[in-house]
C-alpha cells in the first residue's frame, strides 16, 4: 500500500512508475503545462480524456478546453487519462487514485470532472476512471462528497446510454458551452448551493444541458421508447446544441502541452473550418457540427507561427470535416508552403474530398512528405453514392490519384463503407474495381502499379442523420462482404482493412440506443471490459455477458428499422435538423435520389 504519510507526488514516483510500461506518459511537468494555486480557485475543473495519453494529447478539443478555461483568472484546469491495464491494476494494488497530471491530486477533490466522449468505443473506460478515481460509478450514489460529472463531445448527441452514469451533458462546442457553464457554477457554489441544487439550476437556466437524472424514460408494450419526462417543472422543452459564432475569433492553444511520450499525432493540428458544406447523409458530424465557419489564410498563419514557435513541431496538419471544401483553400497551402517549407515544416491534410479541387489539391500540396495521401470516396458506384449523399465522380478521383503519382506519393489510402442501405454485391465488388483502377494508374508515369490501402468499415447508423432511421446490416451479412474484399484484393500493392465486425455492432447498439443499454455498459464494465477501441483489449465475452445480464436484445437496438414517428433516446436533443426532415431525407436516399450540398461554398481563391 501506498504511504499514507507521503504526498500524492510522491506516492505516484515510488509506487507506480517504477512498475508500469512507458511511464514517460505519467510523468506530467510537460512544456506547456499550467500550474494554478489550487486555494485560490473559485473553480476546479479536472478535464478527463477517456483513452491513453496518446491519444488524449492529440485531441484538438481538449487543448482548446485546457487553455480556454487556463486563461480564466477563476478557474483551475488539470488534465487527466485512462491509465493503460497495468497502470490501473497497479494503481489499485497501492491504493493510489486517479489522479490529475499537474498536482496529482485525485481527481475526486476537483469540483467538476468533465470527460470528452468521442466515440461510443471508450464508454467502459469512463466508469473505470470513476471507479479508479474513488467517485461512484452510477450518479444516483453521488453525494456532496463528490465532484459534478460533467459531459461533452459527440457522444452526448444521444445521451441515453450514458445517462445512469453522468450528472450534466453539454451539448455543442466547448466554446460555446463552457464559458456559461463556468460562470453559473462559480456563483451558484459561492452561494452555498447543494450539490443538487447546482444541477438542477444549471439544468433549468442552461437550454443547452442535458440532466439524465432529471428525464425519466418510459417504454411501450413493444419496447420502443414511450416518452423522455422531465420530473421537475421548468426545464427547456428540448437540449439545443449551443455552436461558437465566429471561429475567426474562437479561442485557439498557441502554446499547447507539448507531450513527454510519443503521440498519436506528434505534430501542429489547426482547425480551419467547422462544420461542413456538403450533405452526406451517412455523417453525423455533418448534422451536428453547426453551420460553416471558416478561418481566413491570415489566422491560419498567424496561428501555425506561433504554434510552431511554442513547439518546435516540424509539420502542420489542416484539419475540419471537409478541409478541401474550404473556398481559400488554395491560398491557404500557398501560404504556408511559403512561410514553413523553407525551414523543413511540412504541410498535411488529413483526408481530401474527390471533387474537381482534389487534382489541384494535390499539386499545392508540394512540401507535404511523400508517405501517404488519403482520399473519402466512401462508396465505389453511383447509384450508391447518390443514396449516401457523396456526389464523387471517377474523373476526380482519377484524376487526382494521376496527379499523386506523377508528384512522387508512395502510398494512396481510400475509405470506404460496407453495409450501405440496398448495397448489393455489385457495390462491393466496385470497391475492388476502384483500388485496381488507382493502383494502375501510377503505369502512367512510367513505374509500376501503386500501393493503395483501402480501408473498410462497416456502416453504422448515427443518431441525428437521415439514416437514423434504418437498420444496421446484420453480422452474417457483413461477415460474407468482409470476405468477398478479402479475396477481391489479394496482393501486397492492395492491402485491404476492414473493421472488426462485432465491434461494428456493438457500436450500432451504443450509438442508438436508449437508458437500458447503459445497463449493459455497467455490466460490460463488472465483467472487465476496457479500452474497447483497442483490438487487443476489446473483450466480444464480457459484452456477450453483459447484454444477457442485463436482458438486452442485440437484435432489437442493432437490426432494427425505426418508425417515422418513433420516440429517439434522442428526441430532445435538437442539433438543427427535425425528425420530419430527417425522414424526408431517408425517403429520397432509398428512392436513389441525390442530395447536394445545403450551401455551396463561394468560388475558390
Amino acid at each position: 500500500m501506498a504511504d499514507q504519510d507521503s504526498t500524492p507526488a510522491q506516492a505516484v514516483s515510488r509506487d507506480l512508475l517504477p512498475f508500469i510500461t512507458n511511464p514517460a506518459q505519467y510523468v506530467g511537468g510537460e512544456v506547456g503545462a499550467a500550474g494554478k494555486d489550487w486555494d485560490t480557485a473559485a473553480v476546479r475543473f479536472c478535464l478527463a480524456f477517456p483513452d491513453t495519453y496518446a491519444i488524449g494529447m492529440s485531441h484538438l478539443g481538449s487543448a482548446i478546453i485546457y487553455a480556454m478555461l487556463g486563461a480564466r483568472a477563476d478557474a483551475l484546469c488539470e488534465r487527466t487519462y485512462a491509465p493503460w491495464t497495468d497502470a490501473q491494476d497497479r494503481m489499485r494494488q497501492v491504493g493510489i487514485p486517479l489522479f490529475s497530471w499537474e498536482s496529482r491530486r485525485p481527481v475526486r477533490d476537483f469540483d467538476i470532472v468533465g470527460f470528452s466522449l468521442q466515440y461510443e468505443m471508450l464508454y467502459t473506460n469512463v466508469l473505470a476512471m470513476l471507479s479508479l478515481g474513488g467517485i461512484p460509478v452510477l450518479a444516483t450514489d453521488r453525494t456532496d462528497a463528490d465532484p459534478i460529472i460533467l459531459a461533452g463531445g459527440p457522444g452526448v448527441n444521444n445521451p441515453e446510454p450514458m445517462a445512469p452514469f453522468i450528472d450534466l451533458m453539454a451539448v455543442g462546442d466547448a466554446e460555446a458551452t463552457l464559458p456559461q457553464f463556468i460562470d453559473r457554477y462559480r456563483d451558484l457554489k459561492a452561494g452555498g448551493a447543494a450539490r443538487s441544487e447546482i444541477i438542477l439550476a444549471l439544468a433549468r437556466e442552461l437550454d443547452f444541458l442535458y440532466a439524465p437524472g432529471l428525464i425519466e424514460p418510459s417504454w411501450n408494450a413493444d419496447g420502443t421508447l414511450a416518452a423522455l419526462t422531465p420530473t421537475v417543472d421548468g426545464l427547456p422543452d428540448a437540449t439545443r446544441a449551443a455552436y461558437v459564432d465566429d471561429l475567426e475569433t474562437a479561442p485557439f492553444p498557441t502554446a499547447p502541452v507539448v507531450a513527454n511520450s510519443e503521440t498519436v499525432h506528434d505534430r501542429v493540428t489547426i482547425e480551419i473550418m467547422r462544420g461542413c458544406p456538403r450533405r452526406c447523409r451517412f455523417c453525423e458530424a455533418r448534422h451536428t457540427k453547426g453551420p460553416v465557419r471558416y478561418r481566413s489564410p491570415e489566422k491560419i498563419l498567424d496561428l501555425a507561427r506561433d504554434t510552431i514557435a511554442n513547439t518546435g513541431h516540424d509539420e502542420i496538419s489542416l484539419t475540419s470535416l471537409s478541409p478541401s471544401d474550404h473556398p481559400r483553400l488554395k491560398a491557404i497551402l500557398t501560404t504556408l508552403d511559403a512561410e514553413f517549407a523553407p525551414r523543413d515544416v511540412s504541410l498535411s491534410l488529413p483526408s481530401l474530398r474527390t471533387n474537381d479541387q482534389l487534382e489541384l489539391v494535390t499539386r499545392l500540396l508540394g512540401s507535404v512528405r511523400k508517405s501517404g495521401l488519403t482520399m473519402v470516396p466512401e462508396a465505389a458506384l453511383p447509384r450508391m453514392r447518390r443514396i449516401i449523399g457523396k456526389p464523387v465522380q471517377d474523373e476526380h478521383l482519377f484524376a487526382g490519384a494521376r496527379e499523386a503519382w506523377s508528384r512522387g506519393w508512395n502510398v494512396i489510402k481510400l475509405y470506404f463503407m460496407i453495409g450501405l442501405p440496398t448495397e448489393t454485391d455489385d457495390d462491393i465488388e466496385a470497391i475492388a474495381a476502384v483500388a485496381r483502377k488507382v493502383s494502375n494508374l501510377r503505369r502512367e508515369s512510367g513505374k509500376g502499379p501503386g500501393k493503395v490501402n483501402v480501408a473498410v468499415s462497416n456502416f453504422v447508423p448515427k443518431a441525428h442523420t437521415p439514416f437514423q432511421f434504418a437498420r444496421m446490416a446484420d453480422e452474417a451479412y457483413l461477415t460474407r462482404a468482409r470476405q468477398m474484399l478479402h479475396r477481391a484484393l489479394p496482393t501486397k500493392r492492395l492491402n485491404v482493412r476492414i473493421h472488426r465486425v462485432d465491434r461494428s455492432i456493438l457500436e450500432g447498439v451504443l450509438a442508438r440506443g436508449d437508458r437500458r443499454v447503459g445497463r449493459v455498459i455497467y455490466e460490460a464494465w463488472r465483467a472487465g471490459a476496457r479500452f474497447d477501441a483497442w483490438a487487443e483489449q476489446f473483450r466480444p465475452e464480457a459484452w456477450q455477458k453483459a447484454f444477457q445480464a442485463a436482458g438486452i436484445d442485440l437484435a432489437f437496438y442493432a437490426y432494427r428499422e425505426r418508425g417515422r414517428h418513433e420516440v429517439l433516446p434522442w428526441s430532445r436533443i435538437a442539433t438543427g435538423w427535425s425528425q420530419p426532415d430527417l425522414w424526408k431525407e431517408y425517403q429520397k436516399a432509398l428512392a436513389e435520389a441525390a442530395t447536394g450540398p445545403l450551401c455551396e461554398p463561394p468560388a475558390s481563391s
